[in-house]
């Protein structure tokens, strides 16, 4: 009876063990692939972590360089500013008036026509301010039409009986007015005393001087109110 029970004793205990054991078995397997997990995670993290401070260093250092290169840029942009400024100023310096311009038109207009540099340095030269000038009163002057033979106005001025003003159709237009209402271009008609005669033609107002005796006639020949016809303002300067 004792040695049964001893015998049964025994093997409980050997039972007992080999769960044991069993158990310890599985406790070393779970901790051993718990030890490998964190070790796994920790490296793959201390890599990506790595990799994230490389990276943010390369980026730091990359907008430094973009800095530098705005910096210089904005260096670059002030100074070309400066001299857009610089070059600005000296042509202000030395641009022409409007004056100058239309006087320089007309030198090359002339010198188109064959008048030599030489001879309009002559009249330049010889030009001069006149001593007193006044306004004569204004006049109307009608519109000779275009292959028109004769008009019933007054188709001619005459002043100071030295100077004779008329004016007709020409077939050019101005091409700046709408179709239908265009201005005609005009051909005004001068004779001086002594037999000198000049046409001038333009879209009035047309701006014109001569010169008679000592005397300046400046015209200044404007569309009047009235179709067909022309307002002519006129100055007289003396030179005597």
């Amino acid at each position: 009876m004792n040695r049964r029970k001893s015998r049964r004793g025994a093997e409980q205990r050997r039972r007992f063990f080999l769960i044991f054991g069993k158990l310890l078995v599985a406790a070393g397997v779970v901790g051993v692939m718990t030890y490998y997990a964190y070790e796994v995670g920790f490296r793959v993290a201390s890599g990506e972590t790595a990799a994230l401070t490389e990276g943010l260093r390369n980026a730091e250092e990359q907008l430094k360089t973009q800095q530098i290169g705005a910096d210089a840029d904005r260096a670059a942009l002030g100074e070309a500013n400066k001299r857009v400024a610089e070059l600005k100023a000296a042509y202000d310096q030395i641009r022409p008036s409007d004056d100058m311009r239309d006087l320089t038109a007309l030198l090359r207009d002339k010198m188109a026509t064959g008048v030599t540099a030489r001879r309009l340095a002559l009249v330049i030269k010889s030009a001069e301010m006149p001593r007193s000038c006044q306004a004569l009163p204004n006049r109307r002057l009608q519109v000779r039409a275009l292959h028109a033979k004769s008009s019933p106005g007054v188709t001619q001025l005459r002043f100071d009986e030295k100077v004779t003003l008329s004016a007709e159709e020409t077939d050019a237009r101005d091409p700046r007015q709408p179709a239908g209402g265009s201005v005609p271009s005009l051909k005004l008609h001068v004779s001086a005393e002594g037999g000198r005669e000049t046409d001038v033609t333009g879209i009035p107002p047309i701006d014109y001087a001569i010169a008679v005796q000592g005397a300046e006639y400046h015209f200044i020949v404007a569309p009047a109110s009235a179709k067909g016809w022309l307002d002519v303002a006129t100055e007289k300067c003396s030179f005597r």
